[in-house]
């Protein structure tokens, strides 16, 4: 006789890229087992894409887990992890500079509870995705997805100014004018490259701006200094700030 099949709720939200309504499942101990093998390894790719099976698994639907922004993704494990195993977590705050400290650091630690149905994804009102060089000429950026953020051995051999060049390049989408469109896949690598190099400081700060103000998790965190006794808040933001 085959043993019974449980119940499992499902959940909807809504994906923050898209505004689009996801559905998904809380952890199953399958999921677990994978995400307690990768944190026993400690390696972040490992860790990666543990992450990324586990969402594979719970989101019902069509979606394109590796194309996703980062910051889906982020979302979306913070919402598995809040219907799987519970929507309260503790977070240590670092220590800040106290008044009553003579401007030092707390001398003592502070903990906040945080509820994780709580944490959004904070849009800035003034990104976009489509960023004007000059009168004439423009570009459309995709967000970054997971594997752009992820280690890599062949970054280790890269400068960070090479690795964030390589990251611009991957999410340039495509180059327009006034006269005509430049999808990714009709020109090469080296046509970028000189592209980019072509802009002046000012034109490429209009692009970096687009990296700065890209949608993030974000909460603000109130709680009392135990130091002093003042009322204070901080903004705590990316995952790793919630289960760091």
């Amino acid at each position: 006789m085959a043993l019974p099949k449980l119940n499992v709720p499902v959940y909807e939200t809504i994906l923050p890229s898209t505004e689009k309504v996801i559905k998904y499942r809380p952890f199953l101990v399958k999921e677990e087992k994978i995400l307690l093998t990768a944190m026993e390894d400690g390696d972040e790719k490992i860790i990666t894409n543990a992450v990324k099976q586990i969402l594979r698994n719970c989101i019902q639907g069509e979606l394109n887990i590796d194309e996703l922004p980062t910051f889906d993704i982020e979302f979306l494990f913070l919402r598995l992890r809040a219907k799987s195993v519970g929507e309260k977590i503790t977070v240590g705050l670092k220590p800040y500079p106290c008044v009553q400290n003579n401007g030092g650091l707390c001398k003592f630690s502070t903990e906040v509870e945080i509820n994780l149905e709580e944490v959004k994804v904070k849009k800035d009102e003034n990104h976009t995705s489509k960023i004007m060089i000059d009168d004439k000429v423009g570009i459309k950026l995709k967000y970054p997805d997971i594997s752009l953020i992820s280690p890599d051995d062949n970054k280790e051999k890269l400068s960070q100014v090479d690795i964030g060049m390589n990251v611009i390049k991957k999410c340039i989408d495509m180059i327009f004018t006034s006269e005509s469109v430049h999808e990714r896949d009709s020109f090469t690598d080296e046509d970028l490259d000189e592209f980019l190099d072509s802009l002046s400081s000012e034109q490429f700060e209009k692009i970096k701006q687009f990296f700065d103000t890209i949608p993030k998790l974000s909460h603000t965190a109130k709680y009392t200094c135990k130091t002093c006794g003042e009322e204070k808040e901080t903004t705590i933001e990316g995952l790793n700030s919630f289960f760091g």
